[in-house]
């Protein structure tokens, strides 16, 4: 595991706070570690082929609205569920003030009930993954609807519950949140199968398709998903657990970061880390662990404390931090450096109020110790792509060691805590409805798509860059507020269109001009002479001369028998079933 290396953290109320408890996002700030114990689920979804079911296609399963898991949470959200139900609730509530929430509760139920008598590799219940989805939400701030979509994740997928009848219970916004994730797994199974991950390009353009099809917070409750499976991996063979930590590396992580989500970004590179290179892993746990200066630490966070409060300036935290285990690593390879010559594995960071206290903050630094030339960056006035803002200066400590500070305001911190979430956050300093949150969440994801469209249309003609994040000056573009409410599917930008083709059992990420139909799409395929079936986004088409949004998904599907695979027969016979429902 990663080793624990405590470093002192110090705060001390701002004078002009009144008494109030401390918020939330403040209990996050000393570096956490990332856990690896437990268990993954068995995987209990169907073979075949499908990767999405539209809300028809879940109404069309009526066997599963009379399965008894579904009879059971149907019972259990009307009745509010069972004295085990009730003990297990109150277990999250004693973690999480928001499980007491009455759409949360009733979500807890329905998801007991479903899940009940199902077990993990482990033998540990289900559901134990269900609550530990909804509690990563839950730290990030999430509202009531997101943290019960993340209890039902599961429920479509693993235990029969059909789209209506989340939506009758819960409201169609928590339905289309778990329809939603079920679209992304089937996609991550899709890409596990065909081992997406390896193809550099095609890994970097599925993350921008998982952004355009989905509403931002189903990708979140996704990713709360795969980190807990990824704390969870022991108890799976060791080549699924490469499986995932492959695919998790590949394009979790990095979707974790260009949502701005650091923290959970961290943990995922840390533990694909040791489940990808356990040797490595190992050794480098024990080096840092020795390497690590703890004293270093405390005395320069004491003199910098001593030096603010001489100056007067007022600050929220001064804590130590260390670079994270997987980030030395790449930097120790890819710079070929050791780690001794590695500037930023000890720092501090420092939480002001303000902009000009940040930079007022810098010069007391630069007069307490001697700066080291070339290691100062403005993140302030020079966001990073994921809209990560920070003083980042390195100097040379009296033990002449390198020691990284970071400097930023307390909203700066927020953002680079939880990225995209910080929207919710942010209603703890000032009040903002729920609607005004999703609307930025929105404008942040079609952000970060029309800028990699921009950057794949501009640097890179035919592929995405491997690391785009590499960049070190960008501007945000603001868009009108027509479009605040609208994915990018309907944003307009001047790249390529992103879409992924299903042929041949096999799944790839196709990059396409603009206003291409999919008659064009079928002439670049290898089926293109074949009689075809086509279905665009679970519908079966009709006009082969529509044009492909970004995040469309073409299922080619031949019309004439062949020897296929058990998944794909069922897959074919799925798609007969569906045919015949649309045109009853």
């Amino acid at each position: 595991m990663t080793p624990s290396i405590a470093c002192p953290v110090k705060c001390r109320p701002h004078p002009r706070l009144a008494p109030q408890p401390p918020a939330p996002s403040l209990e996050l700030l000393a570096a956490r570690g990332a856990p690896a114990a437990g268990e993954l689920r068995a995987s209990r979804s169907p073979p075949y082929l499908s990767l999405s079911r539209s809300a028809d296609s879940f109404e069309s399963r009526a066997p599963c609205r009379g399965s008894a898991s579904a009879r059971r949470a149907r019972a259990a959200v009307a009745l509010g569920g069972d004295g085990q139900s009730a003990a297990l609730i109150a277990g999250a509530q004693s973690r999480h003030a928001i499980f007491s929430d009455e759409l949360v509760r009733r979500a807890f139920a329905a998801a007991e009930a479903a899940h009940r008598g199902q077990v993990r590799a482990s033998g540990d219940p289900y559901l134990q993954h269900c609550v530990e989805t909804a509690a990563l939400l839950a730290e990030l701030g999430a509202f009531p609807a997101v943290v019960a979509a993340g209890l039902l994740h599961d429920t479509v997928d693993d235990a029969g519950l059909s789209y209506g009848f989340i939506s009758e219970h819960f409201g169609a916004g928590v339905a289309d949140l778990v329809k939603g994730v079920s679209k992304l797994s089937h996609l991550s199974k899709l890409a596990r199968r065909n081992d997406t991950a390896s193809r550099i390009d095609e890994a970097d353009r599925l993350r921008i398709i998982f952004l355009a099809m989905e509403d931002a917070r189903a990708v979140l409750i996704k990713l709360a998903d795969r980190l807990h499976n990824m704390r969870t991996l022991d108890s799976l063979p060791k080549n699924k657990q490469q499986s995932f930590a492959k695919e998790t590396l590949e394009i979790f992580a990095p979707l974790a970061n260009q949502l701005g989500i650091l923290n959970w970004k961290e943990q995922l590179e840390n533990l694909c880390f040791k489940y990808l290179c356990p040797d490595k892993f190992d050794e480098l746990s024990t080096s840092l662990t020795e390497f690590h200066n703890r004293d270093m630490i405390a005395a320069a966070t004491r003199r910098l404390e001593q030096a603010l409060q001489v100056r007067g300036l007022s600050y929220y935290a001064i804590y130590g931090r260390h670079k994270s285990l997987y980030s030395i690593y790449s930097k120790m390879a890819r710079k070929k450096l050791a780690m001794d010559e590695i500037y930023d594995i000890h720092g501090v960071r420092v939480i002001l109020e303000n902009k000009a206290d940040c930079f007022a903050a810098l010069e007391i630094i630069h007069h307490l110790w001697p700066r080291i030339p070339g290691k100062f960056k403005d993140y302030i006035n020079s966001p990073k792509p994921n809209r990560y803002q920070s003083l980042h200066t390195v100097v040379l400590t009296e033990e002449t060691l390198p020691l990284e500070i970071q400097i930023r305001t307390r909203d700066m911190h927020l953002q680079a805590e939880f990225g995209i979430a910080a929207h919710w956050r942010y209603k703890e300093v000032a009040a903002r409805s729920c609607c005004t949150s999703v609307s930025e969440m929105v404008e942040w994801v079609r952000w970060v798509i029309t800028w990699h469209c921009q950057t794949l249309n501009t640097d890179h003609p035919s592929s995405l860059a491997r690391d785009a994040s590499s960049k070190e000056t960008h501007t945000i573009p603001s868009h009108s507020d027509a479009c605040l409410l609208s994915y990018s599917k309907q944003c307009d930008h001047k790249g390529p269109v992103l879409v992924i083709l299903l042929e041949n059992e096999k799944m790839s990420v196709q990059e396409i001009p603009q206003h291409w139909t999919i008659v064009d799409l079928l002439n670049r395929s290898s089926n293109s002479g074949m009689p075809l079936r086509l279905r665009l986004n679970c519908h079966v088409v009709h006009n082969w001369n529509q044009e492909l949004k970004m995040g469309d998904v073409l299922e080619l599907i031949p019309s004439t028998p062949c020897k296929c695979r058990g998944y794909t027969r069922e897959f074919h016979q799925k798609f007969d079933q569906c045919l015949a429902v649309s045109q009853s």
